[in-house]
């Protein structure tokens, strides 16, 4: 409903309404103080979604960039920085990340330590696919049950691997933003198609 359209007696009585209640005497002090501490509280929440946005989306941006980078010019990569580059993905592949040990030697990497069996598959082929690996060793201790077995007990969940963020839980703050500005748009797009769209004469 638009509001240019509401009887101007309608329209009246909306305003002497909101201005009674901001201007009463009794209390109208107390709810006009009420309404500037909210938006300042809002203003403050808005510049603070702004900075960590921004700050989210520079990371983002540079670190897509290092990674091509690297992907065009590296050639060799460190065994130490190989180890690291694999444990840091293994909290996505295994249930019990810490358990699993990992050496690299010039590009060829060695997994040992206990495992379940069902993630054995998963763990093989997501390591192979990590930039800098170019063979993989399968060293592990695979058990079908971790009951017996120290370090593998527990019923935690098998992970699914390293997802999308859009199919997190939590989103980060630059894909909200980047979603919510696409779905601004597309909404917009739709609008106008709308109203631009000949209307059928029956």
């Amino acid at each position: 409903m638009n509001i240019r359209n509401l009887p101007p007696m309608l329209k009246a009585t909306a305003l002497g309404v909101l201005a009674m209640y901001i201007f009463d005497p009794v209390a109208g002090r107390r709810r006009r103080a009420l309404g500037r501490d909210k938006l300042v509280r809002l203003r403050h929440q808005a510049e603070e979604a702004a900075r960590v946005t921004a700050r989210d989306l520079k990371k983002r941006i540079l670190g897509t960039v290092a990674e091509g980078r690297a992907a065009l010019l590296e050639d060799r990569v460190d065994d130490a920085v190989l180890v690291e580059r694999v444990r840091s993905n293994l909290g996505f592949l295994v249930r019990h990340p810490a358990f699993i040990e990992v050496q690299a030697s010039d590009g060829r990497v060695i997994l040992g330590g206990p495992v379940l069996a069902d993630e054995v598959q998963q763990l093989m082929q997501c390591v192979k696919s990590i930039r800098g690996v170019r063979e993989v060793e399968n060293a592990l201790e695979v058990h079908d049950s971790g009951d017996r077995v120290p370090g593998l007990q527990g019923d935690a969940p098998k992970p699914t691997g390293q997802v999308l963020d859009v199919f997190q839980n939590r989103w980060a703050p630059s894909t909200r933003f980047l979603l919510g500005t696409a779905g601004v748009v597309l909404l917009f797009g739709w609008a106008k198609c709308v109203r631009s769209r000949p209307e059928r004469r029956s």
